[in-house]
């Protein structure tokens, strides 16, 4: 089990969690929304490390189009 520790959390936002989320304990209830957070911060790094200008795109889909053009002949 992992290590735990004692958090002060805004009880109007931890209500407000607790009727989006019925049944859930607090505990889990925190944990799922730091494991979303993280899948973000995840998404936006990649997508960072993969965005193409407008020029780069526009590139890349012309050569592909030639490509599939090619393979035709």
């Amino acid at each position: 089990m992992a290590a735990t520790t004692k958090i002060d959390f805004d009880s109007d936002l931890l209500a407000k969690l607790r009727a989006r989320r019925p049944g859930k304990d607090d505990r889990t209830l925190l944990e799922e929304l730091a494991r979303i957070e993280l899948g973000f911060e995840t998404l936006r790094e990649v997508q960072r490390r993969n965005a193409l200008s407008e020029d780069e795109a526009t590139d890349l889909a012309v050569r592909a189009v030639r490509e599939v053009r090619a393979e035709r002949r």
